[in-house]
């Protein structure tokens, strides 16, 4: 049993006390700490928070919850819920549900707890909660601050688009243009003589064609053989 059941127990045998030896009742207990750091536990920095306000709540019949309590902290940061009767309570929660008298320890509430059944003795049942949390706006500036860092989700690089160069076309080479054929110049023909022949030697005449002499023999007149 740690301290907190103890101060809890502690409440509830003040409590018992008090009510004198009635049978058939439950008693709901527990503590509330000003979380001062806001890591969401219970630390050295951490007080008993009074003036705060404290709500259970359990489920009904038809499953909707419904709140049956609400109390406030004493001096001590504990609170008492006395029921009559011998209900089952071990369904129903407790949670912070306002802010402390001249506290700047209630901006925010913790999570809520489940009452724990601590014992049954006759008619009677003990129940407890987990210490609750009420926390301030910000943090309180002697808190340590978390080391653990931070790593932004890594961010894959893609590289630049590789842009390929335009296609080298091959630069066709210029028409060859052939030289005109050379059509040989040909002499004009050579105008034969008309004038008829009147010796009868033999008559030699150029030849324009075979470049040479052409021997021509003189006609033989039937007449004068």
């Amino acid at each position: 049993m740690d301290w907190s059941q103890k101060l809890s127990f502690t409440a509830f045998l003040i409590v018992s006390a008090a009510i004198h030896g009635a049978y058939g009742e439950a008693m709901v207990t527990g503590t509330v700490f000003c979380d001062q750091c806001k890591d969401g536990q219970i630390s050295l920095s951490d007080y008993p928070l009074y003036g705060i306000k404290v709500k259970m709540a359990c489920p009904g019949s038809d499953g909707q919850l419904t709140m049956w309590r609400e109390e406030t902290t004493n001096w001590l940061g504990n609170y008492a819920m006395r029921f009559e009767g011998t209900s089952d309570l071990s369904r129903c929660y407790a949670q912070v549900s306002g802010n402390g008298q001249g506290s700047g320890c209630g901006a925010a509430a913790g999570p809520a707890a489940y009452l724990r059944l601590m014992f049954r003795m006759f008619d009677m049942e003990m129940y407890t909660v987990d210490p609750l949390l009420s926390q301030p706006a910000q943090p309180m500036p002697f808190c340590p601050r978390s080391t653990t860092p931070v790593y932004a989700p890594p961010t894959t690089a893609y590289p630049p688009p590789v842009r390929l160069p335009a296609p080298v076309t091959p630069a066709s080479p210029p028409p060859v243009r052939l030289p005109a054929p050379v059509t040989p110049a040909i002499p004009p023909p050579a105008k034969a003589s008309t004038a008829p022949s009147t010796s009868k030697g033999i008559a030699i005449a150029p030849s324009s064609i075979f470049g040479s002499f052409v021997l021509f023999t003189p006609a033989v007149d039937d007449a004068g053989t």
